[in-house]
């Protein structure tokens, strides 16, 4: 049956995990302003609707060329950095050479521009940024992985917070799933997971709002789950390209010896698992979407580790390997 248009963030190098809200749209209502506190229980978000809304507070700030700070997204599905075009028009950034941007149906030639990027205590240096709409990032510009070397990205939805600490501070608490992790062109791939029963190399992407798997593993997926309904999901770029997707509600995606609830996922043939020679191979992207059924999620690229921090109140079923 025919689904709704998939809207999908285009940004430079390896970030091309989907976000599968075609329109914007609005956070289902809630009461009062006040913050979650250390006493709140956390429910992971139950709608698309409360993820796009967390997604859009999941932010860092970051000072450019000595001014700001300004929220960025930050991206560990990108190999290099972005801003929005209406930030680099307010800081008199001139435009450079073009430079080819990958997309998630191909690739476009993008403006860049130069500027330094300051987060936390991190030497400020020169950094090519690729040039986009503000409507496209999210925010104010995007911080891919060039800036994240050495550090611990920690991803609180609890508390609706991103921070940069560095890399093996803070220790482990005692529920935390501890999944050790290899480089694949930066990014951290987890080694220990599966859809349906089905191995798959999965890549935790912090700049994409949802979830999605490549073709191979949407094949294996239907064999597993036969009676699920799939929906028809063209996944569409900032650029005006498009690309044929399809979603579904599928169980049993598990991380490390947990088991999630059942979520939708896309599968498309995103330009990117070309890219990573990952078409014949059964592969997933984790958004937002997937990493909010936990508390805390923590990537330390400097132990090459991530760890998953389940709510107390979120009944997962452990599982034997």
């Amino acid at each position: 049956m025919p689904g709704r248009e998939l809207d999908r963030r285009t940004f430079s190098g390896l970030a091309l995990a989907a976000t599968l809200v075609g329109r914007r749209v609005a956070a289902e209502p809630t009461t009062g302003s006040r913050l979650p506190s250390d006493e709140d229980v956390y429910e992971p978000p139950a709608t698309l609707a409360l993820v796009a809304d967390l997604y859009a507070r999941m932010t860092a700030p970051l000072v450019v060329n000595d001014r700001g700070p300004y929220a960025f997204v930050v991206d560990t599905g990108a190999n290099q950095s972005v801003i929005s075009a209406e930030l680099a028009t307010h800081l008199g950034l001139p435009l450079g050479p073009s430079a080819p941007l990958n997309g998630v149906a191909g690739v476009q030639t993008t403006p860049t521009t130069t500027a330094s990027l300051g987060l936390g205590r991190r030497a400020r240096r020169p950094t090519k940024l690729f040039v986009l709409p503000q409507a496209s990032i999210g925010g104010d510009g995007m911080l891919g992985l060039d800036g994240l070397d050495k550090q611990t990205l920690v991803l609180d939805f609890r508390h609706r917070t991103l921070t940069v600490e560095p890399g093996g501070g803070r220790g482990v608490e005692a529920r935390s799933i501890v999944m050790h992790a290899t480089r694949r062109d930066g990014q951290l791939t987890l080694i220990d997971a599966a859809l349906s029963d089905i191995e798959i190399t999965a890549f935790i992407d912090s700049g994409a709002q949802n979830t999605i798997g490549n073709r191979k593993l949407q094949k294996m997926a239907e064999l597993r789950s036969p009676t699920s309904v799939w929906a028809e999901a063209p996944i569409v770029s900032v650029t005006g390209q498009t690309i044929e997707g399809d979603l579904a509600d599928l169980p049993h995606l598990r991380i490390g010896g947990m088991k999630l609830p059942h979520w939708k996922v896309a599968f498309s043939d995103l330009h990117t698992f070309q890219m990573w020679g990952l078409v014949d191979r059964p592969a997933i992207l984790l958004g937002i979407d997937v990493l909010s059924r936990f508390e805390r999620v923590a990537l330390d690229f400097d132990r090459n580790e991530v760890r998953f921090l389940p709510p107390e109140s979120y009944v997962m079923r452990a599982v034997h390997a």
